[in-house]
């Protein structure tokens, strides 16, 4: 009974207490510092990715495609009307026949007798010539008692019947043409190949009845195929023509494989839609197999990549470290952005060649500048790398990332 009257007379004053011990601690609790701490206020500076910049005397490239085509491409058709007696075998399409090797014959029955009737009309033009001339001899004869009076007025050309020769002379040569003609016409009677090359089509057989300009084959010339390809107008001027083109097929041909072309000539005309320069390369023995080569064949589609003339004291940069104002953001020695101009001189495909003043310690920023401005204070992630030991398993990473710090030698444009 005791007890209870107790508890509830100084409840009340335990409760007053309690609340003032937790009221100053909360008040004295702001004021305290936790022990060992020494944080200094530091300014935050932005991480940004830097990359090498290259300089030397390089060789821009120019990787662009092409179509192969025939370099000749030949319509064999007949000369002269008869049938066909007989094709070569190899005359097949895709047959493979060397320069002057025959492809079909025509029946020469028709032909052997033109001939010997032009050779019957020569020697009856040369005949009736030495009749003339005997004539002539007894003109002479009649002449000379003749000019033995006195006071007659005598043409001496028509007595010598000299008009009479110059039309045997004439008809001489006129059947000597027909004599030559009838003898080429009968050796068109066999059709030759006119190069080294395949058969493409064939549009006759034995028996075909042909005429002069009937189409018999279609050929083309396999020792050089032709290539179109296009470059623009600013690496015309420095495409080196001399040196050998770079042709390959990765899909076809496999990775690393490759054939060369040569240059062949500037094409006159742009192309329609990229209006871009049109040039033309030679592919030799493009079907030699036994050269150890890819084959090629019309219609082919090739990767070309043409060298141009060498660039000296040129910097590489990437496309995407270009501004529109032809200036690059580097960072400097002093780890701060910096902006340097550039003149263009080549935009590759992958990189462009400038000229610019580059200073001892810049490294190009290799990301997009975002919001930037001359003199900003930046760290590059090279410099967080080199400050935090990596442990065991983070070796491995970290030397990775080095490595892509490294400098790399560009050989040009792709």
């Amino acid at each position: 009974m005791l007890g209870s009257v107790l508890k509830s007379k100084f409840l009340p004053l335990i409760l007053v207490v309690i609340g003032l011990v937790l009221g100053y601690a909360i008040l004295n609790s702001g004021k305290q510092k936790p022990s060992g701490y020494e944080k200094k206020k530091t300014k935050r500076l932005r991480t940004v990715q830097t990359s090498p910049l290259v300089k030397g005397s390089i060789v821009p490239y120019w990787h662009a495609a092409g179509v192969v085509m025939p370099a000749e491409s030949v319509k064999i058709n007949a000369q002269v009307s008869g049938n066909i007696s007989s094709v070569n075998p190899l005359a097949i399409p895709g047959g493979i026949l060397t320069k002057g090797q025959w492809l079909a014959t025509l029946d020469t029955k028709d032909l052997t007798i033109a001939l010997a009737s032009q050779m019957a009309q020569l020697e009856q033009a040369q005949a009736n010539y030495k009749l003339a001339l005997a004539d002539q001899v007894l003109a002479q004869e009649e002449l000379q008692l003749l000019n033995s009076s006195d006071g007659l007025n005598i043409n001496e050309a028509l007595v010598l019947r000299e008009p009479q020769l110059t039309v045997a002379k004439a008809k001489i040569s006129v059947a000597h043409n027909n004599v030559d003609r009838a003898k080429l016409n009968l050796s068109r009677a066999k059709i030759y190949m006119p190069f080294d090359g395949k058969v493409i089509t064939k549009q006759i057989g034995r028996g075909s009845k042909v005429s002069t300009n009937t189409p018999l084959f279609s050929v083309i010339n396999t020792n050089t195929y032709w290539i179109e390809t296009k470059i623009p107008h600013k690496f015309l001027a420095l495409l080196d023509k001399q040196q050998a083109i770079e042709l390959s097929q990765p899909r076809l041909w496999g990775e690393g494989i490759h054939r060369q072309a040569k240059f062949v000539s500037i094409l006159p005309e742009l192309d329609d839609k990229d209006r871009q320069v049109k040039v033309l390369l030679a592919i030799e023995q493009p079907q030699n197999e036994q050269a150890g080569l890819p084959q090629v064949f019309i219609n082919d589609f090739l990767n070309v990549k043409l060298k141009g003339k060498p660039i000296k004291k040129a910097w590489t940069i990437k496309h995407s470290w270009l501004q529109p104002d032809n200036t690059i953001w580097v960072v400097d020695k002093h780890k701060t952005l910096q902006k340097r101009a550039v003149e263009v001189l080549f935009k590759g495909r992958d990189v462009i060649y400038v000229r610019t003043k580059i200073m001892s310690g810049d490294r190009a920023l290799a990301e997009k500048p975002g919001i930037a401005s001359v003199g900003l204070a930046v760290r590059t992630r090279k410099d967080i790398t080199s400050s935090i030991k990596p442990t065991d398993n983070e070796k491995l990473k970290v030397k990775t990332d080095n490595q892509n710090e490294s400098p790399q030698q560009s050989s040009g444009a792709n």
